[in-house]
C-alpha cells in the first residue's frame, strides 16, 4: 500500500473514499448510494457510515456482531487496515435487512504482488455488485422471506463460506456452506430463487411451479 492511504490523515465524506481507492489504483467497492453517502472517516484510511467497536481487520467481531445482533442497523465500511509489514487487507463490510456481506483481501503488505492482488480485488467488488443486483431482484419479486438474510464472508486471512439464516434462527448454529466455487454457487442459487426453482436457504419448492 503507497504511504497515502496507510498513513495521510483523510477529510470526511464519501468522496475521499474514492480518493483513497482511486490513489491506490483499486475501484471502489459497490456500496449503495445511501450508504455511501453517510461514510465518516474511522481511522488513517478506512470509513464507515457509524461508530465501530474495532478496527475492520478483526473479520471476526463483524461475522460475530451480525451473529449475536441480526436487528444492526443497516451500515457499510470500507478502506485499508492491518498491522506489521505484510498483514495488510482491503475490506468492504455491508449489512443489510437481507444481506451480509464481508470481504477481506490483501492489499498493501511488503510482499504482495499487486497487479495479481488488484485483479482479484477487481473481480471480487464486481461479483459482489452483481450479487447485490440479483439480491435485488429476488427481494424485489417477493422471493426472500421476510427477516431472511444472506451471509457472505470472503476473506484470505480469515473465515469464508456463505449461508442463509433465517429471523429467529441462532445463526451461531447455522452451518457454512464452503468457500469452493461460492461466487458461482450464491449467483447460481439467487438464479433459482428469482425463477422459483428454489427457496432462500437452498430448499426446492413443493408442488408446481408458478
Amino acid at each position: 500500500m503507497n504511504l497515502s492511504a496507510n498513513e495521510a490523515e483523510r477529510d470526511t465524506g464519501a468522496p475521499s473514499a474514492l480518493t483513497l481507492f482511486a490513489d491506490e489504483g483499486l475501484p471502489f467497492p459497490p456500496v449503495p448510494a445511501a450508504l455511501a453517502s453517510a461514510l465518516q472517516v474511522q481511522g488513517r484510511a478506512w470509513f464507515a457510515t457509524r461508530p465501530v467497536a474495532s478496527s475492520p481487520y478483526d473479520f471476526h467481531h463483524f461475522l460475530d456482531e451480525v451473529e449475536t445482533q441480526p436487528d444492526v442497523a443497516d451500515y457499510a465500511v470500507v478502506g485499508f487496515d492491518g498491522h506489521g509489514t505484510n498483514s495488510w487487507a482491503v475490506h468492504f463490510y455491508l449489512v443489510g435487512q437481507g444481506l451480509a456481506l464481508f470481504i477481506k483481501l490483501p492489499w498493501g503488505g511488503a510482499y504482495l504482488e499487486p497487479e495479481p492482488a488488484r485483479a482479484h480485488i477487481t473481480e471480487m467488488f464486481d461479483w459482489a455488485a452483481a450479487l447485490l443486483s440479483q439480491l435485488q431482484r429476488a427481494e424485489s419479486a417477493g422471493k426472500i422471506p421476510p427477516g431472511m438474510r444472506l451471509h457472505v464472508a470472503a476473506s484470505r486471512f480469515d473465515h469464508a463460506g456463505w449461508r442463509w439464516v433465517a429471523a429467529g434462527q441462532n445463526a451461531a448454529e447455522t452451518p457454512w456452506n464452503p468457500a469452493g466455487g461460492m461466487r458461482a454457487a450464491v449467483l447460481q442459487e439467487l438464479e433459482a430463487v428469482i425463477a422459483g426453482r428454489a427457496l432462500a436457504g437452498g430448499a426446492t419448492p413443493q408442488g408446481p411451479m408458478t
